[in-house]
């Protein structure tokens, strides 16, 4: 009686009826269209800034850019400009408060031109950092909706937290945490 040769099943075809595995290749050129662009050649990676901007330069740069609505922000410069702005508005609350005490009124004089001054450099870095999570900058009028304002407020916030989109997209380049001193 002769053997029969051992059977690779992995290389006929395990299920009789099966069809022809259909070989995938790179993205190339286009078979149905030749003619039509590759969209994965226009594809720019830039990768992650890789270090962390500093305090101070990512306070230099919110003033630098406080009328800047359409750049992108990374992560550090956006914390540390709300660290910036928490501290600014607590300092000047309680400069206020230490003066309403000697004075004997109410006095919030310092509190108010600090919320002013800082108010529009701001939202000028929470639109660029929404840029660079690929979101309009204004979903920032969403929380100005009565009643769901908080909400969405608090969703932004967990956007903030999220990385920034690792390519070029529509609002520009990826930030680098650098800053071109002339």
């Amino acid at each position: 009686m002769k053997e029969d040769p051992p059977v690779e099943w992995w290389k006929q075809g395990a299920v009789e009826g099966a069809p022809e595995p259909i070989p995938i290749s790179p993205p190339g050129r286009n078979l149905i269209d030749p003619t039509a662009p590759n969209p994965f050649n226009e594809f720019q990676f830039s990768p992650r800034p890789e270090h962390v901007m500093s305090f101070m330069d990512s306070i230099e740069n919110v003033f630098r850019n406080f009328v800047n609505f359409s750049d992108r922000a990374s992560r550090s410069e956006y914390w540390w400009f709300q660290l910036f702005f928490l501290v600014a508005l607590a300092t000047a609350d309680f400069i206020d408060v230490m003066m309403g005490d000697l004075a004997e009124v109410s006095y919030n004089f310092f509190g108010t031109i600090v919320f002013l001054g800082l108010i529009i450099p701001n939202l000028a870095v929470t639109v660029r950092r929404l840029h660079d999570l690929g979101y309009s900058g204004w979903f920032i009028l969403l929380v100005f909706i009565p009643c769901l304002g908080s909400i969405i407020g608090l969703v932004i916030l967990v956007f903030m937290i999220v990385d920034g989109q690792s390519q070029i997209n529509d609002y520009g380049t990826v930030p680098t945490n650098t800053i071109v001193r002339e």
